[in-house]
């Protein structure tokens, strides 16, 4: 097996995580079962003119689990190929994208541009990170691990040296998902944040980015 969990994750977890669903059917679940905790719009600080639509949700552990750290999960698919984790990101993207953006409205982006900007191919999600929220109920769950424990094991992301090799090669046990649209401007247009062009490949070659 290319893809096993060390002994830092307890026996059940490990069966639970191995025995994961397809990863079509994690979305679709993440979509039934979400708890949207807030949307908020978020002007790019690169290129003027450009917003993005951003919401924070809450799903069960047992749900975030196979979902971030599952082989059929959304890492474990970037973990195939950068082509394959953008096809789960898509499909993702496309199941929650409509509630999202009808979930509130903002003064800077209505309930179109809104699902625009989580439809658009540069549109992702990740696990909420400390520091990197916009209000209390998206602040963050997941900090820079203190240690270089592999708790996943697929003969790639444990052998690292990078800080992205020390974050990826662990499983967070975790609740939130924050789901980031696209920077898109009134012409329907994308700006890419530079050090986010090459998010697929990192994920790939690190499991983060």
């Amino acid at each position: 097996m290319s893809w096993r969990f060390s002994s830092a994750l307890d026996a059940s977890r490990r069966a639970a995580l191995e025995a994961s669903l397809p990863f079509d059917v994690i979305a679709q679940r993440i979509a039934d079962e979400m708890r949207i905790l807030c949307t908020h719009t978020d002007p790019c600080d690169e290129a003027s003119g450009f917003t993005r639509f951003v919401s924070c949700v809450s799903v069960e552990r047992d749900l975030f689990d196979p979902f971030f750290n599952a082989e059929t999960g959304y890492r474990g698919r970037y973990f195939v190929s950068p082509e394959e984790g953008l096809k789960a990101n898509s499909l993702l993207l496309g199941r929650v994208a409509a509630p999202l953006a009808q979930f509130a409205t903002h003064p800077q982006m209505n309930a179109v541009e809104a699902e625009q900007s989580l439809r658009a191919s540069s549109a992702k999600c990740w696990l909420a990170e400390v520091g990197k929220g916009f209000c209390t109920a998206c602040a963050g769950e997941w900090v820079t691990p203190q240690d270089s424990i592999p708790e996943i094991l697929n003969n790639r992301w444990e052998h690292g040296d990078t800080a992205a090799s020390r974050s990826g090669r662990k499983a967070p046990f975790l609740h939130h998902i924050r789901v980031l649209g696209a920077f898109v401007n009134e012409a329907g247009e994308q700006h890419v944040a530079t050090r986010k062009r090459t998010r697929a490949q990192q994920i790939h070659d690190y499991g983060w980015s």
